[in-house]
């Protein structure tokens, strides 16, 4: 069983009593070699062949060079993985030489999971949110004295106004969201056109070579 690490994590909680957020859940993962392989082999395959290919695996790399995955990597696979990072990415570099004979071949890890209200479903812009808030009103059923009956009162006020605030959040993140694919789109053509002339730059090298 291993610790939870910095890049192990899948998001820093940011859970808040005023927001009436959950508290994050951490939930354990397991990785096995046969795993790791199937989804890093192809690509360290690719290392080394040549300076382009080196090229296009360098933006492609955060999502298959985690920590789980070099965890269980056999030996030698991780030797050709540190080579290959000695020249493009020191920071795996340094990190892998701390593992890099260690021969295990299932690793498990703790991931945190943040449980934002403002993250669940929306139905009907926020109903199932609103359930919440609706749930909170019903122990005034019960003809509670007047100051308890206020108290909830003022509780559910004040969780609606939150709503109305997520609910402009939301609905600015969600045009970020379309703004921030469109400028992903951009830079996937933008890096299909870098590794293109890094082509034709190799091409020619080759052919005054």
């Amino acid at each position: 069983m291993s610790e939870l690490s910095l890049d192990q994590q899948d998001a820093e909680s940011i859970s808040s009593v005023d927001s009436f957020d959950p508290a994050p859940t951490l939930v354990q993962k397991t990785i096995t070699r046969d795993e790791a392989l199937e989804q890093a082999s192809e690509n360290i395959a690719k290392m080394g062949k040549s300076k382009f290919v080196d090229k296009l695996l360098k933006p492609a790399e955060s999502k298959w060079l985690t920590e789980p995955i070099l965890r269980v990597l056999p030996p030698e696979v991780k030797h050709t993985v540190r080579d290959w990072c000695l020249s493009h990415d020191p920071m795996w570099f340094n990190k892998l030489s701390e593992f890099i004979d260690e021969d295990i071949s299932e690793w498990e890890y703790a991931v945190e999971v943040p449980n934002r209200r403002k993250d669940m479903a929306w139905c009907g812009m926020g109903a199932d949110i609103l359930r919440f808030y609706v749930a909170d009103l019903k122990p005034l059923r019960r003809g509670l004295p007047e100051p308890e009956r206020r108290e909830i009162v003022n509780k559910v006020r004040r969780g609606v106004a939150l709503f109305a605030d997520f609910h402009d959040e939301k609905m600015k993140a969600m045009e970020l969201e379309a703004h921030d694919l469109e400028k992903q789109e951009r830079d996937s053509m933008e890096i299909e056109r870098g590794a293109f002339a890094t082509a034709f730059e190799l091409q020619n090298e080759a052919i005054a070579d």
